[in-house]
């Protein structure tokens, strides 16, 4: 698997990694996933690595525009004193004044990332009972922290314009499945949410749980919504039975919650699975 093929850093990037850092920058590597923006990695003379996102999508400012390089630190300062495994911020240039886009400097963690949605290993076996309750405990730990300092939750998808998927021969599915996500009202509890909350997202190593990184989409929500994100991760990674092998942990499951993390997806496409697989699942949902 190959890194996304976004721009190197300029020099005038690579000379504010030196300001900030202290010592001269031996290599900027990129980095596997970071389908939004771009992460590389950045070893310095000394013998240290940090990690290095750059807010270099094209469009970006159109399509996600609250999440920012500010909203990243502010989640990240939130839960700097949490014990979570996150990144710490290094140094950041929210506006790209000093590097060729804004960018967020943060610290190293070790592990390797899961399987996902976006990077799937059809060979990989899906995280077994003490990884997901892993995962759940720390995303509770993450709703306990509060939020206020980063974005309001927003549904990616409009439900009162959606349409089925074109190779749907069930649109009254999703026509029922709009209906309900639109008619969900405002959460009885507003928490901090990573919101892109799946296993690609983690870091492991030896089967504990070293990292929960790219907060870039940090939101205030429904609490639930990251436990339906991540089920639905598990089932276009993994199949039905890893999305269900998490609700035996889920202490007051919220369905109204995994509806709406449903519908954030990606519902066909490569970042999806078979549409009937999609379909069962929204119609178990309902």
């Amino acid at each position: 698997m190959t890194a996304n093929a976004y721009p190197p850093p300029t020099p005038a990037t690579l000379h504010w990694l030196r300001r900030v850092l202290g010592v001269p920058v031996a290599a900027v590597t990129p980095l596997v996933g970071g389908i939004a923006h771009a992460i590389s990695a950045v070893d310095t003379t000394d013998g240290r690595r940090y990690a290095l996102r750059r807010w270099c999508r094209p469009g970006w400012q159109v399509e996600d525009p609250w999440f920012t390089p500010a909203n990243e630190v502010a989640a990240l300062t939130a839960l700097a004193d949490t014990g979570l495994p996150v990144p710490e911020v290094v140094a950041v240039d929210p506006a790209g004044d000093q590097t060729d886009f804004p960018a967020l400097l943060m610290t190293w963690l070790p592990g390797s990332m899961l399987p996902s949605a976006t990077h799937r290993a059809a060979t990989e076996p899906p995280p077994s009972a003490a990884m997901l309750r892993q995962l759940v405990d720390a995303a509770r730990a993450v709703h306990a922290v509060d939020g206020t300092q980063v974005a309001p939750w927003e549904p990616y998808v409009m439900l009162e314009e959606a349409e089925p998927p074109r190779a749907s021969t069930r649109p009254e599915l999703w026509e029922r499945a709009f209906t309900a996500g639109a008619a969900i009202g405002p959460p009885a509890r507003s928490t901090l949410l990573h919101r892109d909350y799946h296993p690609g997202n983690t870091l492991w190593r030896d089967g504990r749980l070293t990292g929960i990184v790219d907060w870039t989409n940090a939101s205030r929500g429904l609490p639930g919504y990251d436990f339906g994100y991540l089920r639905v991760n598990l089932l276009i990674a993994h199949g039905p039975d890893a999305a269900d092998a998490l609700l035996p942990l889920l202490d007051g499951h919220d369905p109204a919650a995994d509806l709406l993390a449903f519908l954030d997806m990606e519902w066909e496409g490569p970042h999806a699975a078979p549409l009937p697989v999609m379909e069962s699942y929204l119609e178990r949902l309902l």
